[in-house]
């Protein structure tokens, strides 16, 4: 059942080489990319398979197909950033002769493992800069894009989580989501930590060079490159969605804030995060030079060339203790997301976003219980003083008592999740009004352990638990979620939502519980739970999560 909250007010706040193409493919590819219907496989017991062969802009690729869809997987959208290229906006990929085998994923970014980013194995690849293409399987009224005029499918790009410093596209299957919604789905790889948002005086002096936003880069050219190619797998250029979660949701609000992105997609959908707070230009500044003296590169004009002779491993270690992520005051992020956002400067894009009821559980789950040392009742005033500070830690001590929670873990999570997800999602929704919002709240309290460890305490719908929803698959495992029926029926029911708003910036359709557009006189919030989905008023969900409590902490009032 959703839970039952009281009355308070809302707040505004806080993306090879194979030989020569034979005579037979050349005549099998039309100009759009598509091996002509009556030359791609036939299913006697359904419509016609589309082709494994498709012409890219690039050169011809060849997927696989699945029992669930059609993939290209490891498709490079970019030339590798490596050498001279390392920490330099990306660069157009090599065109290549002959078919190019698209049937496995490109390497993962350079990152240090962790079970928290969902890559728990440590690259130290930075010819990285692939993505995967999920499509229906056959070809019907509205999956072709070609001569004959037709629109093509709704694509939707999904930018990977992992706080910026870890994660993968790869690990994200997008087969159900493509079969069941009638959608494209390209999942794409990007630059992280100090190799994504490194900061440097040096490197502002090279020419064409702007540094701190290398990874929001990467992902807008995946997004040129889409709009390039949509047609060419049967998928609308014009009609293109961001979706992400946690630092990909981030990812997608930086990008409608960022002037660079323009015109590179027409409908966002931000899960556990959107306006998250961007160093500043002088911050980042402090940091990568602190990071570039400790690697022995102090030297201000010499430290970008001093760098680039490092080897990946040095680099990640050097790293590991920064704070990476989208850097403002640069020409990919003039101000940051929440600036652009309260000024309007933001591209006023339909926007679907929200979080999970107990997003916090996870974080607090993994950097205590799973190390074997749970929060104790002595340690929570400590870490509240260490997060918040002494003057505002009296506040949420006593709006966060210790005697309202089952354990001091479940209290530091309340803390975590109403902090740093929920309101600052109602103060996005609040802000964003005006381009067309809808809302939403994931309350499903026992959700499948989509990371397959226990806590002392119930999981909950913490954070990325809505993904196995969302795309029908536990991301990295890959493997169905265990669902009971109503939760397949509540996965079926997000799938629909996503893509109806992908289609048409609409997540409405015939079937499916009305979901009301969130308007700032009147906040309605979708919780979406097992049989019981509704909306709810964003005065009940303000209440909860104690968002008028935050807002008069944050600005003093």
């Amino acid at each position: 059942m959703p839970r039952t909250r009281t009355a308070s007010p809302s707040i505004k706040s806080a993306l090879g080489r194979a030989g020569r193409t034979t005579v037979a493919i050349a005549l099998a590819v039309g100009v759009t990319g598509f091996v002509s219907v009556g030359a791609a496989a036939a299913d006697h017991s359904g419509p016609p398979l589309l082709p494994l062969v498709v012409r890219t802009h690039d050169g011809l690729v060849k997927g696989l197909r699945t029992a669930a869809a059609r993939e290209f997987l490891g498709i490079p959208y970019a030339a590798p950033p490596v050498g001279a290229l390392r920490w330099r906006p990306p660069r157009a990929a090599a065109k290549w002769r002959g078919v190019r085998l698209a049937k496995k994923p490109g390497a993962n970014c350079a990152q240090t493992g962790s079970i928290g980013t969902g890559v728990p194995t440590t690259s130290t690849a930075e010819n990285c800069l692939f993505l995967n293409i999920y499509t229906p399987r056959s070809v019907s009224r509205r999956s072709v894009s070609s001569r004959s005029g037709r629109a093509g499918l709704p694509v939707m790009v999904w930018i990977h989580g992992g706080g910026f410093t870890g994660g993968a596209g790869s690990i994200y299957d997008g087969s159900v989501i493509a079969s069941k919604g009638h959608v494209i789905v390209v999942t794409v790889n990007y630059r992280l930590n100090a190799f994504g948002f490194l900061t440097l005086p040096s490197l502002d002096s090279e020419r064409g060079n702007s540094s701190g936003d290398y990874g929001l880069m990467d992902q807008q050219t995946a997004l040129a490159w889409v709009r390039e190619n949509a047609r060419a797998f049967g998928g609308n250029p014009r009609n293109v969605t961001i979706f992400g979660e946690s630092a990909g949701g981030a990812s997608v609000c930086a990008n409608m804030a960022s002037p660079t992105a323009s015109g590179l997609f027409q409908r966002a959908i931000a899960e556990s995060g959107c306006l998250f707070p961007a160093q500043t230009r002088k911050a980042a500044d402090q940091q990568g030079t602190a990071m570039a003296a400790s690697l022995g590169c102090a030297h201000r004009a010499s430290a970008a060339a001093c760098l680039r002779r490092k080897s990946v491993s040095a680099i990640l270690k050097a790293d590991a203790a920064g704070s990476w992520g989208p850097v403002s005051g640069n020409r990919t992020l003039p101000v940051s997301p929440t600036a652009a956002f309260l000024a309007g400067r933001y591209h006023h894009v339909p926007l679907l976003q929200g979080t999970n009821h107990d997003e916090g559980r996870l974080f607090v789950g993994l950097g205590f219980d799973l190390l074997g040392h749970p929060i104790t009742k002595k340690q929570y005033p400590v870490l509240i003083k260490a997060q918040f500070g002494a003057k505002a830690a009296t506040a949420i001590l006593a709006k966060y008592p210790l005697s309202a929670y089952h354990s001091p873990d479940l209290a530091f999570s309340a803390v975590s999740t109403d902090s740093g997800f929920s309101c600052p999602a109602l103060g996005a929704d609040d802000l964003a009004a005006g381009s067309g919002v809808y809302a939403y709240e994931f309350s499903d309290p026992n959700p499948p352990n989509d990371f397959g460890v226990k806590f002392t305490f119930p999981l909950g719908a913490a954070h990325s638990t809505e993904l196995q929803y969302v795309f029908g698959k536990i991301p990295f495992f890959d493997t169905t979620p265990p669902f009971t029926r109503a939760q397949f029926a509540l996965s079926n029911q997000f799938i629909g939502y996503w893509t109806r708003f992908a289609a048409s910036g609409n997540p409405n359709g015939r079937g499916a519980v009305v979901w009301p557009r969130f308007a700032v006189s009147k906040p309605r919030i979708q919780e979406l739970i097992p049989s019981a989905i509704a909306p709810e008023t964003g005065a009940k969900f303000s209440a909860f999560h104690q968002c008028a409590f935050w807002l008069a902490l944050e600005t003093g009032r």
